[in-house]
């Protein structure tokens, strides 16, 4: 029971990213290394960090690639589930939106 509701709360989750487009909010600034990415919120003056497999979301925010197009990325590159590396990818991106690192914009 707990596993049908995650999964629809995760599909609930998908469909509203899949609405909008994501942008990197201007007042960020990022730079991606060997070992992951540093984040700087330039508005709130904090510092985020993230591993590899976030820089890689974060690039595809940056190349304004689809929800679809990041899942498959992560699944190619680290030979994992494509449903786990959409959850996965859905969990971040809520997260960079909690943090105000990326803007939605409604589809046109």
């Amino acid at each position: 029971m707990l596993e049908d509701f995650t999964r629809r709360k995760q599909q609930s989750m998908t469909n509203r990213i899949r609405d909008f487009s994501l942008t990197v909010n201007p007042e960020v600034a990022a730079s991606i290394h060997d070992s992951g990415i540093v984040i700087l919120h330039i508005g709130n003056g904090r510092l985020y960090a993230s591993n590899r497999t976030g820089a890689r979301i974060w690039r595809g925010v940056e190349e304004q690639l689809s929800l679809e197009a990041i899942a498959d990325e992560i699944t190619d590159a680290y030979q994992i589930p494509r449903a786990t590396a959409r959850e996965h990818v859905v969990r971040f991106l809520a997260e960079l939106e909690r943090h105000t690192l990326i803007h939605r914009e409604a589809e046109s």
